[in-house]
């Protein structure tokens, strides 16, 4: 990225450069780890992230004309694979791999893969005396005019609009790019050569005649944009579809590939809990571990095991060790430390049976959820059936009922007298206060209009009171019935039989 570029479109903290450097010379140097023999495996815990810068710094789409960076500075992965490609050309390292399993689209990574193509980019310059064009190479090779066939880029990410009701190109998922697409040159290898050879196609300059879509065919490049899950998914399905794009498209091609080295883009955003990914892709702790898995067997296969992953996005940290982040990048990590014990490599049956074994085991889970709730909906439905029944067998026709809740309401604002069953109105005050003055053992409580009762009701009328008002009087404490007068002759008996008795003793 030009140093003008950078300081230009986004400002940065003193020494945040610096650690960029860094960050790409620990990618470089554990190349250097992994060759040498010293370990199968190495992971750059290193950061700012980097697959979203491309050769020129700022990469456009036509759903962002504008383009960005995201937070990138170096594609620290590129420089590895180039770097490996380079150095160790005379050490067996001839093909290169790159996986991104970011919840955002490398494009950084893809747009300098792309670069292994020559092209011009042309554009006008007018002035008030004359006019021109200006010409720029966008030839970028990491070794040699094969560069084009030796190197392979995959990557799984989100894509589409942040919400179903974001228009073309407004509100896209960051970067808004990278549709699912396989180029020809993953799905018929040799394309290029089986015309001519690639020096050849480069010294004619049969590049200069092809068109964009025609030239990134030529690049051995496999997109999988992921959507948002719709609201009546099969819960699991999200999470289905991501593996299934690895075992049905990814390691399949990436085995074909035969990598010499595999580099991992391992960025940690994508996981269901972590804010930044709006819902895209929705991957949990076992995801991260599959999928690493999987690619070791692919290297215990094709390359000794060689692998090198770099750290991409994940922000979710709030929580320490026990954040998404932490727990993702150890279920990582614990697949590369086994996958360095195991020797146990890549099968496409064992992957198809696995695919479905998956899928018949969210279907059943599915069938069993949909019959608890039909069962849940049919015994839900006969309770309110059998309280409609009690309440019309207790207040006759004036209680009727009308879908998932009893009509209360009268005609006429009316108390139920609890011993007589009769319907007395509540707007003649001297009838209301006659019953006030009845004894309790024959009177009971009141129904007003809003379908309150006294606490003093007997049992019967507390049973209408529950009928009525639903669940919400079931949790109240029923109080038993207590005629005071009747308990206070009672006691004064019971003191008079005390007193008798001490006389005569």
């Amino acid at each position: 990225m030009p140093l003008a570029h950078l300081i230009l479109t986004q400002q940065y903290r003193t020494g945040v450069f610096e650690a960029a450097l860094r960050a790409s010379g620990s990618t470089c140097e554990a190349v250097d780890r992994v060759m040498s023999g010293d370990h199968w495996n190495a992971f750059c815990a290193v950061r700012p992230p980097r697959h979203q810068t491309g050769p020129r710094g700022v990469v456009t789409c036509p759903n962002d004309p504008d383009g960005s960076h995201g937070f990138c500075l170096l594609n620290n992965l590129a420089v590895a694979a180039a770097y490996a490609r380079s150095m160790y050309r005379n050490d067996g390292i001839k093909r290169v791999a790159i996986i991104d399993f970011d919840v955002h689209h490398g494009n950084g990574t893809e747009e300098i893969v792309k670069y292994l193509i020559p092209n011009v980019e042309s554009s006008t310059i007018r002035t008030p005396f004359a006019e021109g064009t200006l010409r720029a190479p966008k030839y970028k090779p990491w070794l040699d005019e094969n560069d084009v066939k030796d190197v392979f880029f995959a990557s799984t990410h989100g894509y589409g609009p942040r919400s179903a009701q974001a228009m073309q190109g407004s509100g896209w998922f960051y970067p808004a790019s990278g549709p699912s697409q396989i180029s020809d040159a993953v799905r018929r290898p040799g394309l290029v050569d089986e015309q001519m050879s690639v020096s050849d196609f480069l010294l004619t300059q049969t590049w200069s005649r092809l068109g964009d879509d025609a030239r990134s065919n030529c690049c051995k490049i496999i997109n999988i944009g992921l959507g948002l899950p719709k609201p009546h998914d099969i819960p699991g399905m999200q999470r289905m579809e991501l593996r299934d794009s690895y075992r049905k498209t990814i390691l399949p091609h990436l085995h074909a590939f035969n990598p010499d080295l595999i580099f991992i883009s391992a960025g940690f955003d994508a996981h269901k809990r972590d804010s930044m990914n709006f819902g895209y892709v929705g991957m949990l702790e076992d995801d991260y571990e599959w999928v690493t898995e999987q690619l070791v067997k692919v290297a215990n296969t094709c390359c000794n095991g060689r692998i090198v992953s770099v750290l991409e996005g994940g922000y979710k940290v709030h929580g320490g060790i026990v954040s998404p982040f932490a727990r993702s990048v150890a279920s990582h990590l614990r697949a590369l430390v086994e996958g360095g014990k195991s020797r146990e490599t890549f099968s496409a049956a064992d992957l198809e049976w696995e695919s479905q074994f998956e899928r018949s085991h969210i279907e059943d889970r599915e069938r069993r959820r949909r019959l608890k709730m039909n069962r849940q909906r049919a015994l839900e439905q006969e309770q309110r059936r059998h309280r409609q029944a009690e309440a019309q067998k207790q207040y006759g026709t004036g209680l009727l009922p009308t879908g998932s809740h009893l009509n209360t309401r009268i005609s006429a604002p009316l108390t139920l007298h609890a011993s007589s069953r009769t319907p007395v109105q509540a707007s003649d005050h001297n009838d209301v206060e006659a019953l006030l003055k009845e004894p309790l053992h024959d009177s009971a409580s009141l129904i007003s209009v809003k379908g309150e009762l006294s606490n003093t009701a007997s049992d019967t009328t507390d049973n209408i009171h529950s009928t009525v008002v639903g669940s919400a009087s079931e949790r109240k404490r029923k109080r038993s019935h207590v005629d005071y007068k009747e308990l206070f002759e009672k006691m004064k008996k019971e003191e008079s039989l005390a007193d008798e008795v001490t006389k005569t003793s």
